[in-house]
């Protein structure tokens, strides 16, 4: 074994990769969409009624919602979608 094999990390599994690439894609498909649907709606303009959640009073706090709302909603779809990839993919070895 030379040094620059006992320097590296081992491999990563096939759930980490999949983990990694699918919470890494999700993070920029939410900044994404967080820039495009704050560049056209106002966080304090959707709470305009005339008592808004104490959580809502701020601007930033909207903005955090709203990307940790889309961040969700992406991870959930990269999720599902890996998962069903494997599905098939297992289905096809399996000689189906």
């Amino acid at each position: 074994m030379s040094a620059s094999d006992a320097d590296r990390p081992p491999p990563w599994s096939r759930l980490r990769q999949d983990v990694g690439a699918v919470v890494w894609s999700s993070f920029l498909a939410a900044c994404l969409a967080a820039m495009l649907f704050f560049a056209a709606f106002d966080p304090l303009t959707l709470a305009s009624d005339d008592n808004p959640p104490w959580w809502l009073e701020s601007r930033m706090t909207g903005y955090s919602v709203g990307f940790f709302f889309f961040w969700f909603v992406c991870a959930v779809a990269g999720f599902l979608t890996s998962a069903l990839l494997h599905s098939s993919a297992g289905a096809g070895q399996r000689g189906d």
